[in-house]
């Protein structure tokens, strides 16, 4: 089955079983390793990502619950001070 959803503002497709936690289609099928594995259960946050604004754990949530929805992920840029801050890239 090909879910298809919009990325940073891209349009994306994943081909496969839509009962895929997000996470794994990110990493292993649209190379964008931000989202990291941590716990599994979606109790660490290291798996958050934002879906229609909201934030969720890209670990226990299905790529099918993205179908059709605008979804991004939190990166880091480095400001000119040197501190660190955490954007969503949309």
């Amino acid at each position: 089955m090909t879910v298809s959803f919009n990325l940073n503002g891209n349009p994306v497709q994943f081909e496969g079983d839509p009962q895929t936690p997000i996470l794994w289609v990110l990493r292993d099928h649209l190379d964008v390793t931000s989202p990291k594995y941590g716990c599994g259960a979606g109790l660490c946050g290291a798996c958050t990502v934002h879906l229609e604004g909201n934030a969720i754990r890209s670990c226990s949530t299905p790529v099918s619950a993205a179908a059709g929805k605008k979804s991004g992920y939190p990166g880091r840029i480095a400001p000119e001070d040197g501190s660190s801050t955490s954007i969503l890239l949309d």
